[in-house]
């Protein structure tokens, strides 16, 4: 599963599931915008809109959220919305009719947002980026990812860098085998060996797994930037993806887990959502969640190992001392004007407008009616979300309908971590807050490493990555289960570079120097 899928579909499920990701602050949105005049404000102005959403059933165009979004911004709003898993298809036939809409959404940036700048399919955004309250508190580094050729092209929508899967262990499991939390590959396996072979639910059965584990390594344990992806340098002092010497040690530990099994012989074959059934049914030792995720289902874990305890799994400390986890790119979904609009000012004042005003963060203990933004944003409580526990709750089959925020993401940018504190607020039992507390307060203190790939946009990386990393993940997993030797490394890096990954390397590096590029930790 490659890094947007796997970001695209935990973050959905997380909307879905907890509203925790849905926001929209209580100020009225772009007091530094240009006003214009009279006139304009009070001509209407028709909106094309098409985009992807993770909404079920999809937003239609004649409901009553489009009602009241026209008559917020007097405008004919004319949403087209599409699943995201077939969007990409549909976004494709569309930029080739040549009949664009005026906003088109996108889910991260890939070889088509480049393809399409280029061509100028997209308006550049660099004049606004100054002139609304909402897009200032963006990282520099952020919109460093969306420009080509030094132009701003997308307006982003918040996901906490930090955020993601991370690593969780069963510190009931440590506790009762007296184990202490381990900060290393040489005690991470003697733990993950202990949990496979000592009995820790106390069952009197050998049926626990030590470390979880599914095909194409994922997740992979990498547990600190330097033994993952474009930390480590080569000879010529070039950024490397995994065939370092970091990702080499991960790779002779799974080697070693396997032949000691502990972790599952037919890892690599095991679809990862079957992991989390096993990890729910209290089976498995170390595997991952978020802070706000639901793949781990708190309630059947508790009614499996009713004396769980869940615990981050620290960072290792790297070979040069540094410690910390990987950043994501800090943002996830993204608007993009049509270049049409260049000449229809007011129309892009307007669009920007209406984004703004979506865009703003609210804090946990505002997410309510008393609140009447967010209560407009959701479709007001009792229609669009009902509160449980003082925790709103989408009501699905209406939310489509009634609530403005389905149509215009609401991921506004949080200050200080604070979206963090919505999935401690929105936990649904003991357990789950015991482990969104205690994540939560790991993260809140951990430095975080931006990769060169998320940094700086390569068309080779782009469009040659996936076909790369396919033929690492195959090589690797030959070696942890026996097919290949693990003294075939230096081969399978030379087999690697030879199939393309020389050229990637170089361009991403390259690209780096040129762009000036803020790599390293934050």
């Amino acid at each position: 599963m490659t890094m947007k899928r796997s970001v695209s579909v935990l973050l959905s499920l997380a909307v879905a599931g907890s509203m925790t990701a849905c926001s929209g602050g209580a100020n009225s949105g772009a007091a530094d915008a240009g006003k214009g005049s009279a006139d304009a404000k009070n001509k209407k102005i028709t909106i094309t809109w098409f985009s992807g959403t993770w909404e079920n059933p999809v937003p239609g165009p004649d409901s009553e959220a489009v009602k009241v979004i026209n008559e917020k911004f007097n405008v004919d709003f004319k949403p087209q919305y599409v699943p995201w898993d077939t969007y990409d298809e549909k976004l494709s036939v569309t930029m080739a009719s040549g009949d664009i809409p005026d906003v088109i959404g996108m889910e991260l940036v890939d070889a088509n947002y480049m393809k399409w700048a280029k061509q100028g399919a997209f308006l550049p955004l660099n004049d606004y980026l100054d002139k609304y309250n909402s897009f200032k508190p963006v990282p520099s580094n952020v919109w460093d990812m969306l420009k080509v050729n030094g132009k701003v092209y997308a307006v982003p929508y918040f996901f906490n860098a930090k955020g993601g899967k991370k690593p969780v262990i069963r510190k009931d499991w440590l506790d009762k085998l007296g184990l202490p939390m381990p900060t290393n590959y040489e005690e991470l396996k003697k733990v993950a060996i202990a949990f496979a072979k000592q009995d820790p639910d106390g069952n009197g059965k050998d049926d626990t797994i030590g470390l979880g584990l599914a095909k194409n390594i994922y997740y992979s344990p990498t547990f600190s930037p330097y033994y993952g992806a474009w930390y480590e340098k080569d000879k010529n002092g070039q950024y490397i993806p995994d065939i370092g010497e970091g990702s080499k040690e991960v790779v002779k530990f799974l080697t070693d887990l396997y032949k000691e099994g502990a972790i599952k012989k037919d890892w690599a074959v095991t679809n990862y959502i079957d992991v989390f059934k096993a990890f729910n049914a209290g089976k498995v030792g170390i595997w991952y969640e978020e802070p706000g995720g639901n793949l781990i289902n708190y309630k059947t874990l508790a009614e499996n190992a009713p004396n769980a305890v869940l615990a981050p799994l620290p960072a290792f400390k790297a070979p040069d001392g540094t410690q910390g986890i990987r950043s994501l790119a800090g943002y996830y979904k993204m608007y993009l004007l049509s270049a049409k609009l260049k000449n229809d000012p007011e129309k892009v004042q307007r669009i920007l407008e209406i984004m703004d005003y979506f865009r703003e963060f609210t804090p946990a203990d505002q997410r309510n009616s008393k609140n009447e933004k967010y209560d407009w944003l959701n479709g007001k409580e009792g229609k669009g979300y009902k509160m449980e526990d003082g925790v709103p709750i989408p009501i699905k089959e209406n939310r489509s309908n009634v609530a403005p925020s389905a149509y215009i993401n609401t991921e506004g940018w949080a200050p200080n971590d604070q979206d963090l504190e919505v999935f401690i607020k929105g936990s649904k039992s003991p357990l789950e807050r015991q482990f969104n507390e205690s994540v939560v307060a790991y993260l809140k203190t951990s430095k975080i490493y931006l990769s060169p790939v998320m940094a700086v946009q390569s068309p080779l990386y782009n469009t040659k990555w996936t076909e790369l990393s396919q033929f690492l993940n195959d090589e690797k997993t030959k070696m942890i289960v026996g097919q290949r030797p693990f003294s075939d490394w230096d081969k399978m890096v030379d087999e690697f570079m030879s199939k393309g990954g020389k050229e990637v390397v170089d361009e991403v590096n390259k690209l780096i120097k040129d762009n000036n590029a803020k790599v390293g930790w934050q």
